[in-house]
């Protein structure tokens, strides 16, 4: 299932009692701000969620892998995102529980 930036909205606005007019505005907001931070070259943190960052690209040489053509990527920059340790572990831990209840269920 994917959640869209109109499910955040929706979600947030039952959990908050902000309007969804509000909601969408401090998203867009964020979202902005945080793209303008890495053209900028800032780094975003998010402390227990993660770091947004951008990084450099070298110019190399790639093969196609269907035509065995050589070309030549662009030097360029990559936005980034590293989780935080307790984002990355709190999701691994519910989606391995997930698992585990589909492989008892799929055992009996």
């Amino acid at each position: 299932m994917t959640v869209t930036k109109a499910d955040l909205v929706n979600l947030l606005a039952d959990s908050t009692g902000l309007t969804k007019t509000e909601i969408e505005a401090v998203i867009n907001g964020f979202l902005y701000n945080v793209v303008e931070s890495l053209q900028d070259g800032d780094r975003v943190e998010i402390r227990g969620f993660g770091t947004f960052y951008v990084k450099e690209r070298e110019a190399r040489l790639v093969k196609n892998p269907r035509t065995n053509q050589v070309v030549t990527v662009d030097h360029r920059f990559v936005p980034m995102f590293r989780p935080a340790k307790f984002f990355r572990e709190t999701v691994n831990q519910r989606l391995l529980a997930k698992k585990d209840r589909e492989d008892d269920a799929q055992s009996v």
